[in-house]
């Protein structure tokens, strides 16, 4: 047993650090290290266990930590003025993306070497750690941004991102069917600066030209939790038809707050004795689960996924349980308490060659503790309306909602009317009502709407042309859920009547699906009946099979229909691929007039989607071809594409570096960019797939976090540096490895690391030295690498020379 002289001192941080080396060792080398230095000996301290004095000077590639959490890579230069303690300039700061408040930070700040010295400031430190080639920072919580100050929105970088979609027919036909051909487009288009995104659509053929639903400036305002919108768009109200528009509007945005904060949530609360968990439930999902501690409690964000009673469950303990339940029904309009939607818009109806001049429209609706408040206008020279309407929650009873509106009508000429009179009156009224019963019974939505003589939408108002005799007056639906087992039925059914004695409307549908094993069945039925066009109904069975084929699973899938205008059909078809990337699907149908038989098939590329397909029926043949992607670029990086489609998107960039992938994309291109879709105002993680990342590349960071605004283009540059990584085994003068702990350095004396068991040294170095060097017991010994390639799978012995 090794014997410890108690006469002689010893610095602590010898012994600590002795300990933390056996422990990491095997046993066989344990003999390796000299201990005789710990009896004050005078053989050499191993370099491993010796205290350094302030921070040595040098570059080094080192791993950064903030309050604890690591944050990324970094080179480092220590310069001499950094001995006793380091200075950071911003910039170096800045790569890292740290939560800091700079503002708070001024009694920190050197303004002589224009850098941030945290022992300034209470609480702050910066600890270079040379064993561990780390840096420990550390800052008071008064000087850091709070978590919405960190999270704040990123509107990204100036730039476009183009999604596209085109298909192309050409059909040959026999006898007197003539050739056709059709081309078909659609273009969704962002152009980006600053805060502003310009957006536009355009879909269209080459028969019937090209149309665009919209052209758009917008910008996200996080102060008003809504969007401001110029451009041809969209009214939004939830008690007034929406309607196509030129101008401007400022309208809320729900995708603007976290999920759990959306729509309608009950307040769940109480008192509890003690430590307690609380596990709120909706069928067999569990929503909510945690332990709270002693007193008063209030859940507001628990969001149902359905119709359906909450059961919560309360764990005291000391053993006890108690369960309450909270029924649930949600519908459209039902928000929870303090929630809101607004819009605010003015401008010009799109269909202005039947109205002129300028609309103003305000809606809101407000979630208040009894249930939803909502109210709406719109005020024009020849249109007014206002509205209002209220839901509620009723408990066991369901939900219930309710709007009524007035509007006054003002037409161009009344000659039409038979009392000359140019302004109509009106009112419409809805009642709406859902319920669930039980878990497997659902009343997803009950509606009633009433439209009085006289009362017309401003999005249908013609001041040209008036309507004394409304075509509707009442509308009725139903829309039915019932659970069977592993099934699900599905019905729906509508009415409508006509005022002066028209014949009304009516429809129905029913669908019902489940599954046996794992094959899927389908049956589905529908009924329609309209005073102008008459009855028509239509059943169809569908089935679909699993099957193995080249180790992969394919489905074969077949179905019947009958359709009272065009008589029964028969449709049978088969899905398979060999890999992720092609795809074929063969199908045959017949019915009573013709008979088909196609093959499609679907090859993906990392840049586009592709599709190709040809059918033959006795009539004619026809091909088709069809591809769709997505192309980007911004400023700085150059342009990238995808074969997926995203409105929300980052430029994930590695200089120089191609087929890099970044959270499953597309590999990067020639110019080290490629598309990565992201989720609007929500924490994305972009993080690199380090599988190719060549041998020589060290990352500086492989994780951005950003919480992107809708439509934004996020550049992220991921930096790295080039390295030579060397595994060495390190000799002596006699040819035997050098001990356990002997610190190697560069030929500019730049640490290179220590020697380990065996004599081993794994070096990253960021630029090749002619010769690394040891000064062991006054001697110096140095090894000659300039003509070793670095490798870090293979061991190369070099010797003392």
């Amino acid at each position: 047993m090794m014997q410890i002289n108690q006469n002689k001192k010893k610095p602590p941080y010898a012994l600590s650090l002795l300990t933390l080396a056996l422990l990491s060792q095997p046993l066989y080398a344990e003999s390796e290290l000299d201990f005789s230095f710990v009896q004050g000996q005078g053989t050499q301290i191993p370099n491993i266990l010796k205290q350094a004095s302030g921070n040595t000077p040098g570059q080094y590639l080192i791993d950064v930590f903030f309050n604890g959490q690591k944050v990324g890579r970094q080179t480092l230069t220590i310069t001499n003025d950094d001995k006793e303690t380091l200075c950071l300039s911003s910039n170096w700061l800045t790569q890292l993306n740290l939560p800091i408040n700079f503002e708070k930070m001024t009694s920190t700040f050197n303004p002589v070497r224009q850098c941030y010295d945290f022992s300034r400031i209470q609480g702050g430190k910066t600890i270079f750690d040379y064993g561990q080639q780390s840096l420990k920072l550390n800052l008071p919580q008064v000087v850091l941004l709070n978590e919405r100050q960190h999270k704040k929105w990123d509107y990204g970088t100036p730039g476009f991102r183009l999604n596209y979609a085109v298909n192309g027919n050409k059909s040959f036909g026999y006898g007197s069917t003539s050739d056709t051909e059709n081309l078909y487009g659609n273009l969704d288009l962002n152009a980006n600066y600053g805060r502003w995104v310009l957006s536009t659509k355009t879909s269209g053929t080459n028969t019937s030209g090209f149309t665009s639903p919209d052209l758009t400036l917008s910008t996200a305002i996080q102060s008003v939790r809504g969007d401001l919108i110029i451009g041809k768009s969209f009214t939004r109200s939830s008690i007034l038809p929406d309607f196509s528009f030129y101008g401007a509007s400022l309208r809320s945005n729900s995708a603007m707050v976290p999920w759990s904060a959306r729509g309608y949530a009950p307040i769940i609360d109480g008192v509890l004795n003690g430590n307690s968990r609380v596990t709120v439930k909706q069928g067999n999902y569990v929503l909510y689960s945690k332990t709270l501690p002693a007193g008063p409690y209030s859940l507001t964000d628990i969001s149902p996924i359905s119709n359906g009673d909450i059961e919560v469950t309360v764990e005291n303990d000391n053993g006890t349980i108690s369960t309450r339940t909270y029924p649930v029904t949600t519908m459209p309009t039902l928000l929870r308490d303090g929630d809101f939607n607004y819009n605010f818009a003015t401008g010009i109806r799109e269909n202005s060659s039947q109205i002129e001049g300028i609309f103003g429209l305000a809606s809101l609706d407000y979630g208040l503790d009894f249930g939803t408040a909502n109210i709406a206008s719109i005020i024009h020279q020849q249109y007014q309306s206002i509205g209002s309407g209220v839901t509620l929650p009723i408990g066991d009873f369901g939900a219930i909602a309710t709007s009524l509106n007035i509007a006054w009508s003002h037409y161009d000429d009344a000659a039409f009317q038979p009392l000359g009179e140019k302004t109509q009156k009106g009112i419409s009224a809805t009642l709406q009502y859902a319920k669930d019963f039980g878990q497997d019974t659902n009343l997803q939505l009950l509606t009633y709407r009433y439209s009085g003589e006289g009362y017309s939408d401003f999005s249908g108002f013609n001041p040209k042309n008036i309507h004394i005799d409304s075509d509707r007056r009442s509308r009725y639906e139903a829309i039915v859920t019932q659970r069977i087992g592993s099934a699900y039925l599905n019905a729906s059914g509508w009415a409508q009547d006509y005022r002066n004695g028209k014949r009304g409307d009516v429809g129905a549908s029913l669908s019902l699906s489940g599954t046996i094993g794992n094959i899927s069945l389908g049956l589905n039925g529908s009924y329609t009946e309209s005073g102008a066009t008459g009855s028509q109904y239509n059943t169809s069975f569908s089935v679909s099979i699993p099957f193995d084929l080249w180790g992969r699973s394919q489905f074969s899938n077949s179905s019947v229909n009958y359709d009272s205008l065009y008589g029964t059909s028969l449709n049978t078809g088969m899905s398979f691929s060999a890999n992720d990337d092609i795809s074929h699907n063969l199908n045959v149908n017949i019915s009573k007039n013709q008979r088909t038989s196609s093959l499609y098939t679907s090859v993906r590329f990392d840049a586009v989607q592709t599709g190709f397909s040809v059918s033959q029926s006795e009539q004619s043949t026809a091909l088709s071809a069809s591809v769709s992607g997505s192309v980007a670029g911004a400023k700085g990086v150059g342009v990238a594409y995808s074969r997926q489609q995203n409105d929300t998107i980052a430029i994930a960039h590695i200089n120089g570096l191609d087929d890099i992938k970044f959270n499953g994309s597309s590999p990067t291109n020639t110019w080290g960019n490629t598309i990565v879709p992201l989720s609007s105002y929500q924490r994305n993680d972009i993080t690199i797939d380090t599988n190719n990342i060549p041998e020589n590349v060290e990352l500086l960071n492989s994780t951005y976090q950003v919480v992107p605004t809708s439509k934004a283009i996020i550049v992220r540059d991921y930096k790295y540096i080039n390295v030579n990584r060397y595994l060495l085994k390190v000799l002596n003068k006699q040819g035997k490895p050098f001990s356990m702990g002997t610190q190697v350095k560069t030929d500019k004396g730049i640490d290179a690391g220590f020697i380990a068991s065996g004599g081993i040294l794994v070096a990253t170095l960021l630029s090749t030295p002619q010769y690394l060097e040891i000064i062991d017991n006054k001697s110096v010994c140095r090894f000659n690498i300039s003509g070793i390639k670095p490798d870090s799978n293979r061991v190369t012995d070099v010797n003392c020379k």
